[in-house]
């Protein structure tokens, strides 16, 4: 026989669970059936209930789950607290530092107009300098 004359065979034994997929076919080696075949579904079985000692060990994961989201929204509000104070802070140093800035510009502005006062004493200076050393020579 080929083997897509097996393979076809193969699939015409094949059943399908109720749940649509391929059921598994297998063989029980009890005592009371040796050598039985039966199919199954491949699926795990689900146990319904679960076991007192699982419930307990759930519910107290829950509360304690419970316990850390109170925790953490606490914890929430006082970090927006200290946001919301150090960005009021962080805002009167700014308003400082603009207000001492415009002071400092205008102690700039008023130093570059003594310089420049002082540029042109000298300049007015040194000229009547040579005009004197000039008449002094002739």
């Amino acid at each position: 026989m080929s083997e897509s004359s097996i393979n076809s065979l193969e699939k015409l034994y094949v059943r399908r669970c109720y749940c649509g997929l391929n059921a598994l076919n297998l063989t029980v080696w009890t005592d009371l059936n040796a050598g039985r075949r039966f199919y199954k579904c491949p699926r795990p079985k689900v146990n319904k209930q679960l076991p007192p000692r699982a419930i307990t060990i759930i519910m107290d994961l829950k509360g304690k789950l419970d316990a850390m989201k109170v925790e953490r929204n606490k914890l929430k509000r006082i970090v927006d607290g200290m946001e919301k104070a150090e960005r009021g802070n962080l805002e009167i140093l700014f308003e400082e530092m603009k207000f001492i800035s415009a002071q400092e510009a205008g102690k700039v502005m008023l130093l570059e107009k003594k310089i420049k006062k002082s540029k042109t004493i000298i300049f007015i200076s040194c000229t009547l300098f040579v005009v004197f050393v000039v008449r002094i020579m002739k």
